[in-house]
């Protein structure tokens, strides 16, 4: 069963239809015509999958490998391409079952191509440096190599995305992190990290923009080396090329 699968970007959303009803969009819309516009492509594939049934089975409990869009639910749409490869028929998940709709692909964005963004990789014993990767959950745990913990712990809509498990698991410590008005360790980071754009407005996380980048980069700039001093851990910069020179 050749399928394509469509979700609403919330983002673009604003007649807050996502996750309603077929009578509830149309009520909130004001008009019967589905949105094209709001809705971004996820999947393009061949399933296994006999009925429309079926394939709301598969999205909810067998995903695909790499698929990155949400659970199958109201108010997706689901396109089905006939055997003979020119004829299609576009389909409502609905509160009950699937209903057909008329609706424009071709004014849909393509998240399957439109996923990455741009971030801070932060490593121990190395200067930050900015990386392209996919925005999806399998690739941050890729980058953090184990399962993501967000932490938001400044003011500007940023996210620190660490190994949630990074200190359990004995991971090098990083980089400390300061409280921003008493200035003084309220963490460290343990592992790599990524620091990511995480507009509040947004569901998705968005490349850094330029001024946050640089912000950032220099914010952590400089490894830093952890020492218990009277009590107290310590964290003592130093300069990896130099320690490179000295050995």
């Amino acid at each position: 069963m050749k399928i394509k699968i469509y979700q609403i970007d919330v983002d673009r959303d604003e007649d807050d239809v996502a996750f309603a009803s077929l009578d509830e969009t149309i009520m909130r819309q004001g008009e019967s015509r589905i949105n094209s516009e709001i809705y971004d492509k996820v999947f393009d594939g061949d399933v296994d999958c006999e009925t429309l049934e079926d394939v709301y089975t598969k999205f909810n409990i067998d995903l695909p490998t790499g698929y990155r869009g949400r659970s199958l639910s109201k108010s997706d749409i689901v396109e089905v391409e006939n055997k003979n490869g020119v004829e299609r028929s576009f389909w409502f998940c609905d509160s009950f079952g699937f209903a057909e709709v008329g609706f424009e692909p071709e004014l849909t964005q393509d998240a399957i191509k439109g996923t990455m963004i741009s971030v801070l990789l932060v490593e121990p014993g190395k200067y930050p440096r900015m990386v392209e990767i996919d925005r999806g959950l399998e690739s941050l745990q890729e980058q953090v190599e184990g399962d993501i913990e967000q932490y938001s712990p400044f003011y500007d809509e940023v996210s620190v995305i660490c190994n949630d498990e990074g200190k359990m698991r004995g991971m090098t410590l990083n980089r400390a992190i300061y409280d921003e008005d008493s200035h003084q360790m309220v963490d460290i980071i343990a592992g790599k990290f990524l620091v990511v754009y995480a507009p509040s407005a947004s569901e998705h996380y968005q490349s850094l923009p330029p001024e946050l980048a640089d912000k950032y980069a220099k914010k952590f700039k400089q490894p830093e080396k952890f020492f218990k001093m009277n009590g107290e851990i310590i964290a003592v910069p130093f300069d990896p090329k130099k320690s490179r020179d000295d050995r």
